[in-house]
Formats: C-alpha cells, structure tokens, sequence
C-alpha cells in the first residue's frame, strides 16, 4: 500500500489517501474509507526526474503526489526508459559536466554564426532597400535631424569618401553617403543593409573634418556592408534569442532581470565579431587605397576620448563594440607592418 497526497482542482489543501496497484488499475481510497478506481490509460503522469515526488493527474482533474518508490515507478513507466538510465548513469552525469559546455560553445560559437552567413546571402536585394528605408525612415521621426552642415562641406567629404571607394574593390558597388544631426545620438556613423551610409554631424565635428579620419571610418562602414552583417545580426539576434529560450528556459528571462545578461550578452558577442571583421576591412583598403592606415587608430583615440575609462574585460562582455584601446592597438600595430 503506497501512501499519497491528492489535490482538488481548486484547492491548494490536500488529503491523505491510501493506493492499491493492481495490474492495470490504480485503486485510490480516501480517510472515510471510500475507493476510486482509474485505469492505468487515464492516468496522466510527469516524467520521473531524480528522486522528486511523482505528480499524476486523475481524470477527475486532481492530482496526486506520491513519493517515489520502485514499486510505483515500475507501475507508471514500466521498464526502465533509456533517458532514465542516463539519468542515473554516473558516467554519463560526470560526462554531462563536460559536453554539455562543449555542446553550449559550439551552437553559440560557431553553428549559429555559421547559419547566419548563410541566412543573410539568401536575403534578396530588394528586401534590403525596403528595410534599410524603413529603417531610416524611424531613425528620421525620432532620433535623427537634417545635417546642419553646410551643403558645399557635405559635398567636399562626401566626394572625398567616393574618392577612396572607386580606388578600392568592392562586391557592392552603390553606396551612398548622407548627414545627419544627431544630439541625442552624439558622434556615430553607421551602414544600413543597402549601403546607405549616415554620418553624424557631431562625428564630422569630433574630428575637425579631417578627411583623412573620416575615410577610415567610412571603410569601416564599408566593410559592413560588404560582410553583410546588418543581415547577419538579425538572423544571429533571433538565433541567440531561440537558443538561450530552449536551453535555459525561464532561467535565462530571470537573469535579464537582475543581471541585464543572457541573449544580450550573446548578441553583444556576436556585434564585437562583426566589428573586429568591419575593422580589418577598413585597415587592408586603406593600404590598398594607398592611404595611412594609422589615420584608423586617430580615428578611434578621437573617440575614446568621448568614453570614460572602464575594465576591459567588463566592456568586453557588456559593450556590442570591442574594447576601444584593443582596436588603437590592433590598428597601430597594423599601421607598422610593411
């Protein structure tokens, strides 16, 4: 006789009742000595997990929780299931302890990425102009201004950018530069997925309009585009998203709680990659447009004098950019090389 605790629908009380097991039944009697019978099939059972109570719905809508034992395992599931066996296989929970970081690294440090490259190439033209205008379109209701500069100085940087495109080689061949003001934005620039480029003004005035500075960090934007990776981001975004969800379930939304982590973390991750990537474009094609690449790493002292000093390792985690000293140099050090 097995000794259990049955739950009403609506009730979180519960009262003791005994259990009988017979061959295909389960014989349920309450403390006044009345009995129920429920057929094995009617019965609706969690699975076993460690030496947790077992929880089996009655089709009455009540439910009954028993603590385990052999005898009422063995009724519920009859022989021992394999992911049972794994469960209670000691090698397998000690080699858990390894695979499933491994398994963790791999979805998340390369399949997804992978999948996202190959996501973004499938993404016709047409829906990159329609979603960079879309784009564009909110940035211009809510957070972007015409350019305050003057026409004849946004003409002069502008050819200046061309200049330094049609000297390089590129896959995409339509870009288009456009201003922006931005005070709420500060000094930035940024590539949408059909080559429209925007520079701030704010940026144009951190570097005094040094042509120079400019042409770095417009092939940098460049290198965006070319790599995709407006597209890869929002295919890697919705992966991360996916991913964290079924291997952490609610965890995961309890984190971004309290600690502002989990698919931010994997997001901002993945950003830093495709920025290392846009960095490297822009450092080749300034050699090969015959420029100085050290007017790169200028560019990114002009602007890690806007940021206040911080851990790398922590800006490394919560920033979608790489840390801006490693960039300097990483740039420098490039600059060097015959």
């Amino acid at each position: 006789m097995i000794t259990g605790h049955l739950y009403s629908e609506q009730s979180a009380e519960s009262s003791t009742v005994s259990v009988k097991l017979e061959a295909q039944n389960m014989v349920i009697t309450d403390n006044v000595g009345e009995a129920r019978v429920f057929t094995l099939d009617s019965l609706n059972t969690a699975p076993k997990l460690g030496r947790l109570p077992r929880e089996i719905r009655l089709p009455t809508r009540e439910q009954l929780v028993c603590d385990q034992s052999e005898l009422l395992n063995h009724w519920l599931d009859g022989e021992q299931g394999g992911v049972a066996k794994l469960e209670t296989n000691r090698r397998w929970i000690f080699g858990s302890v390894v695979l499933v970081p491994a398994l963790l690294y791999f979805v998340f440090g390369w399949l997804m990425p992978w999948a996202a490259v190959h996501f973004a190439n499938l993404v016709p033209d047409k829906a990159k102009v329609i979603a960079s205008q879309q784009s564009l379109s909110a940035l211009d209701a809510t957070l972007l201004n015409p350019s305050e500069l003057d026409l004849t100085e946004q003409e002069k940087i502008r050819t200046g950018f061309y200049d330094v495109k049609d000297s390089i080689s590129t896959n995409h061949k339509v870009f288009s530069v456009q201003f922006r003001h931005a005070p709420q934005i500060g000094p930035n620039a940024f590539a949408l997925p059909d080559g429209t480029i925007i520079f701030t003004d704010e940026m144009i005035a951190l570097v005094d309009g040094d042509q120079a500075l400019l042409n770095a960090i417009f092939l940098h934007e460049v290198g965006h585009v070319e790599n995709n990776h407006s597209m890869q981001l929002v295919a890697e975004s919705l992966f991360a998203t996916l991913a964290v969800s079924y291997f952490f379930g609610d965890i995961s939304g309890s984190l971004e709680a309290f600690f502002g982590i989990g698919s931010t973390v994997v997001n901002n991750k993945f950003t830093q990659a495709h920025e290392a990537d846009a960095d490297e474009f822009a450092l080749r094609q300034l050699r090969n447009a015959g420029k100085d690449p050290m007017a790169f790493a200028d560019a990114m002292k002009k602007i890690s004098e806007l940021r206040p000093s911080a851990s790398e390792t922590m800006d490394n985690w919560f920033s979608s950019h790489p840390a801006i000293q490693s960039r300097i140099r990483k740039a420098e050090a490039f600059a060097e090389q015959e």
